[in-house]
């Protein structure tokens, strides 16, 4: 590989929530297989994701290519009792959602007290993982991470299945992961997944083999912010960008550009559009090939330190 891919293939993960089978399967599979073009070589997916279908549209893509790749999955939460009924819903509510107030919140309040609750005993656990192996056509897998696991979840007996699985080699790591920042993050095994540090703190990762996430959700409406204030530093970012970009359509790509320089970390993205993926990654290399790159963020992070714009976030 060149230089440009090895690095997003170092750095960057895609993440797989949004891959859903039934009627969207076929465009999953152009997702999947687009990342793994643009060279993405880290998936991250788990039993609930894509309505439960994420994990089996994953190991369709990722069979028969040629490309070396990681792939995490997690367990705990657990896979909806009834994918085809959530996808279903999902295809009537979604065009009607614009015109009728509260009815996806409605709906999605429903499906979930129908969802079967957490379980983080070694028998869920184990015949979770298994269904994922199986799913993802996979003999073995390079992470498995508690999902969301609470201060109340006994998670003491789960140390010996799962190095019995790495002493098998269905299992490199394990680890837990969270959807909030590392404060909320129950600790187990060694792989440690949650949300990017948020601008205007300090705050660092624990180690650099973190797996972080969030960027486009936390980090880009803050860059956005800052960038309405702050003319000259527009201009300072919109020149790390190919000519004629426009910097507030590319806050994706500088939150991104941002957490890889801030953090020496993996970090994970997601969306269901394959031109933004393309224009995304494109435009990932062009920044961090240029010298100004890293200096610039420094300029970013000072700003967004200075008004602290999301330290409460």
């Amino acid at each position: 590989m060149d230089q440009p891919t090895d690095f997003i293939a170092q750095r960057l993960g895609f993440g797989c929530g949004r891959l859903k089978g039934g009627a969207e399967k076929a465009h999953a599979l152009r997702l999947v297989h687009a990342a793994l073009d643009l060279g993405i070589r880290h998936f991250d997916t788990a039993p609930p994701y894509g309505l439960g279908t994420s994990e089996s549209v994953l190991g369709e893509a990722l069979k028969g290519r040629q490309e070396v790749v990681t792939v995490f999955t997690k367990a705990g939460l657990a896979r909806p009792s009834s994918p085809g009924l959530m996808q279903t819903a999902r295809a009537i509510v979604k065009p009607l959602a614009n015109h009728i107030p509260g009815l996806r919140r409605a709906v999605l309040q429903g499906l979930a007290q129908r969802a079967t609750p957490a379980s983080f005993n070694p028998d869920s656990i184990a015949r979770s993982f298994e269904t994922s192996l199986r799913l993802l056509q996979r003999d073995r897998v390079d992470g498995l991470l508690l999902h969301e696991a609470q201060p109340h979840d006994t998670l003491a007996p789960l140390k010996p299945l799962f190095d019995r699985y790495v002493a098998q080699g269905q299992l490199v790591a394990y680890g837990s992961s969270t959807g909030g920042p590392l404060g909320d993050l129950v600790r187990f095994g060694a792989v440690l997944q949650y949300r990017c540090p948020v601008p205007g703190t300090d705050d660092m990762p624990d180690a650099p083999t973190d797996v972080l996430h969030g960027a486009f959700r936390f980090i880009a409406p803050a860059i956005s912010r800052q960038m309405e204030r702050d003319s000259q530093l527009t201009d300072e970012l919109a020149s790390l960008l190919p000519a004629g970009t426009d910097p507030a359509a590319a806050t994706g790509t500088l939150a991104l550009a941002y957490a890889l320089a801030r953090c020496p970390n993996r970090l994970l993205f997601s969306t269901n559009q394959p031109q933004r993926l393309v224009t995304t990654l494109q435009h990932i290399r062009h920044v961090t090939g240029s010298a100004r790159w890293r200096p610039a963020m420094q300029t970013l992070h000072a700003a967004l330190a200075q008004t602290g714009d999301l330290c409460a976030a």
